[in-house]
């Protein structure tokens, strides 16, 4: 994990920021960005890589629930992007548990999931 020292020192670079916005040759007075990173910032990606290891790793803790591979549990798996993951579990009351615990724990880090059917849903 991260120590505090460093969570201190990446929230102070963050930490009230502002933004101008280009109106024809001048610029707009500061406008204060509550929360997030900078857009093109080179730590952004991998504080979000760290962020969402600790989530899933918190949701997905000590639950039997998944598909067992190689003789191991496996629940969750990344996309090419980063922000996708697909859960599976060996019964819909185990993918329902899995998705009831990742909602929650990711409420509680501060991060809205879309739990909407988008017909992606495979039955065996």
């Amino acid at each position: 994990m991260v120590n505090w020292r460093d969570r201190n020192f990446i929230w102070n670079l963050n930490n009230k920021q502002v933004a101008y916005v280009r109106i024809d040759d001048g610029l707009s007075t500061a406008c204060t960005i509550g929360r997030g990173v900078r857009q093109g910032c080179s730590l952004s990606p991998l504080l979000y890589l760290i962020y969402d290891k600790a989530m899933i790793r918190e949701a997905t803790d000590n639950m039997e629930t998944g598909i067992l591979v190689g003789g191991r549990i496996v629940n969750t798996i990344t996309y090419s992007y980063v922000d996708d993951k697909a859960v599976v579990a060996n019964s819909q009351k185990g993918l329902q548990q899995l998705m009831d615990n990742l909602n929650k724990v990711t409420r509680e880090f501060g991060i809205k999931i879309n739990v909407k059917d988008k017909g992606n849903v495979h039955k065996p």
